[in-house]
């Protein structure tokens, strides 16, 4: 417990602060809905933070139970239990705590022991699925998308009181099972016997196997693509197509109970959640050096015999890809929702005055956050994932919470025109820069400069039309519909990815 505490301290201290913060809101403020949205952030940043700490990770870009303790001497199950025992201790005292700052007091039917149970179910769930399968990642990246779908599902059958009881009983059922998984799983690996999950991750290699590229490479470049393709993208692709054919199943399941209820319009939500979701990690999947399973560029590829343009633009090239999957099925999923969930008479483009499918736009521009932080990590300065995920999500937690402060003090669709324009020209200054610089030290050929930004061009004049076309006649105004779509496509981040990689490969 030493050891954990004080690989994790910083962590620790994160929690304890954030919680001393939600309660001076409770104080001395009151439930205004800026309270209540940094409560509730506030509180899942702490869920994520106790799910880290506690999955006694090694110090080391891959995800696992430090195989070091095994030669400690004391049993496996002081190993394992301990972890588990004081996670599901710390969890529980957490949601009490933000329970009774926030949910509670509000009025609301909340079941907190129920709730309880759920917290502490998913805790050990996520322990034994990131113990089992750390040397296994295609594996883990379904395994995991399947538990967040399943546990999504559990808090939706928990909120409704006649389906509560149907939800602890498949909790009370998981529970145990995800105590002995974790048990046996590291006993297992504790004497080099984890055959089970080997046979598995054999079948998804023979699968992804098929068919093998039996042509040589016309180019170094192509060769380079294709191993970032074999390396970086299975496993994204892998957790697309299981998330998205579970989320299709609740469509068809939902279509035949409750039409275009309050349900369905909640599941599709989930759908568009989903989607950024998985943009979001798979962001940070493409980025690493899967030579060395980190961001920091390793020996291996740093000395390969192509430009650094080539190698960024390796993964650039695999992002698009990855990202025309993502609008794929995520068309797939609106039609899907349409065909069985669709009732005709009831209007399923507006609501209470905004799109129905707004978090759908989101999804599809968060689609292109593929390239994210692409820049930024390829420069080497973060080496761990981790990190990186955490910078990510505090950008995009501080972001949501200036587009709070936009809409209450200056409203939202007044004041987005104005910061999307400043926006605009900065991104285009910064872009002329980076493509003239990258010219420059040669990482790039001005034709390949300007192929790029033709198909920038046209790509965002395209989207301009289709946009303007789907938004005519709502709340959104024009404007704010053209200079959200300019920014759609990325400009800057792709120049500045090649002098990012370069900098790291010569330093």
């Amino acid at each position: 417990m030493w050891e954990i505490w004080r690989k994790n301290c910083w962590g620790f201290w994160l929690v304890l602060g954030l919680l001393a913060g939600g309660l001076l809101i409770r104080l001395f403020g009151r439930f205004s809905e800026t309270a209540m949205a940094i409560g509730g952030i506030s509180m899942g940043a702490t869920f994520l933070v106790t799910f880290a700490i506690f999955s006694f990770a090694a110090s080391s870009p891959q995800i696992s139970f430090p195989a070091r303790t095994f030669t400690l001497p004391i049993r496996t199950g002081l190993l394992v239990n301990c972890p588990l025992f004081f996670g599901t201790l710390t969890i529980a005292i957490l949601h009490f705590a933000w329970a009774f700052l926030f949910l509670l007091p509000v009025g609301e039917h909340y079941p907190l022991g129920l709730f309880t149970i759920y917290w502490v179910t998913a805790l050990m769930t996520f322990q034994a699925i990131v113990w089992c399968l750390a040397d296994f990642p295609k594996s883990l990246v379904v395994v995991l998308i399947s538990a967040m779908v399943l546990f999504v599902r559990l808090a939706l059958l928990l909120v409704e009181e006649s389906e509560a009881m149907r939800a602890v009983v498949y909790l009370l059922v998981i529970l145990p099972v995800a105590y002995l998984c974790a048990r046996v799983g590291i006993r297992q690996q504790r004497h080099g016997q984890w055959r089970f999950p080997a046979i598995a991750q054999t079948i998804v290699e023979i699968t992804g196997n098929v068919p093998r590229r039996k042509r040589p490479f016309a180019a170094a470049a192509q060769a380079q693509l294709w191993m970032e393709s074999r390396r970086n993208a299975v496993a994204p692709l892998i957790s697309l197509g299981v998330g998205a054919a579970l989320v299709w199943a609740g469509f068809l399941h939902l279509g035949s109970q409750d039409g275009l209820g309050f349900i369905a319009i909640a599941w599709f939500n989930i759908f568009c959640i989903f989607l950024a979701l998985w943009a979001f990690t798979s962001s940070l999947l493409l980025a690493r050096d899967a030579a060395s399973r980190s961001l920091a560029l390793s020996s291996f590829i740093a000395t390969r015999p192509v430009t650094s343009g080539e190698l960024a633009f390796a993964k650039i090239k695999l992002t698009a890809l990855l990202t025309l999957a993502g609008w794929f099925v995520y068309f797939v999923g609106i039609f899907v929702w349409i065909k069985f969930c669709w009732q005709p008479g009831q209007s399923g483009t507006q609501r209470e005055g905004a799109l129905v499918p707004m978090i759908g736009f989101v999804a599809l521009a968060l689609a292109w956050q593929l390239v994210g932080g692409l820049s930024v990590w390829l420069a080497g300065r973060i080496e761990s994932a981790a990190w990186a995920g955490l910078l990510l999500l505090g950008g995009y937690i501080a972001l949501g919470n200036a587009f709070a402060f936009l809409e209450k003090y200056f409203g939202l669709l007044v004041a987005l025109p104005w910061v999307f324009a400043v926006a605009f020209v900065v991104k285009m200054l910064l872009a002329v820069w980076a493509f003239r610089e990258s010219c420059r030290q040669q990482l790039l050929s001005p034709r390949a400069a300007g192929k790029y930004v033709l198909f920038w061009l046209l790509g965002t004049i395209c989207f301009v039309a289709i946009a303007s076309v789907l938004c005519q006649g709502t709340i959104f105004p024009q404007s704010l519909v053209i200079l959200t779509v300019a920014l759609l496509l990325p400009l800057a981040r792709v120049g500045l990815a090649p002098l990012a990689l370069a900098r790291a490969r010569h330093r």
